[in-house]
């Protein structure tokens, strides 16, 4: 598997090495020495049970509707490069939704596209500078993250014109 998917050490082989700490590299040239690739598989897996696997920056303007993205990554940008899309539901309440299916830089280089379901179970946020206490809550169901904010009050509030970040975790 490769990121968005989450994996484990076995997933990349490296829990199957007998004794890796004490064997060569077949061709000492041009292999990585077995007791550093091992361990770096199973990092490496680790990494994907916690990793945000998208963020975006945005501006609010909800006076209008209109919300401007500053910008955006994502563990597949390197490929599938289409942008979030940003909605004013109502006071307060926003949503940002991902493609639905992402592709892979490794898959892509053999052909293989759009084989990942962007799939967020949680997030989380920052509302830049708000000039009060705020409160941001982000919720995430498949590939949509919605906020909604919160103003000192503890009421909806549309923050106009504040840098909203948020960042998506499977």
């Amino acid at each position: 598997m490769s990121l968005p998917d989450k994996d484990a050490g076995s997933t990349y082989g490296a829990l199957n090495k007998l004794d890796y700490q004490s064997l060569p590299p077949a061709d000492p040239i041009t292999d990585w020495s077995n007791p550093l690739i091992a361990p770096a598989f199973c990092n490496v897996a680790g990494a994907t049970q916690t990793l945000p696997r998208a963020y975006l920056s945005a501006t609010l303007n909800a006076s209008d509707g209109y919300i401007v993205l500053n910008n955006f990554g994502a563990v597949w940008i390197n490929i599938t490069t289409t942008a979030p899309v940003c909605h004013h539901v109502s006071t307060g309440i926003f949503t940002f939704t991902w493609p639905t299916v992402v592709s892979d830089e490794y898959n892509a280089s053999f052909g293989i596209y759009n084989n990942h379901t962007v799939n967020f179970t949680k997030g989380f946020g920052n509302l830049e500078n708000p000039g009060e206490l705020s409160s941001v809550h982000v919720s995430a169901t498949a590939n949509v993250i919605t906020v909604k904010l919160f103003n000192h009050s503890n009421a909806l509030s549309d923050f106009s014109g504040k840098t909203l970040d948020i960042w998506g975790c499977y």
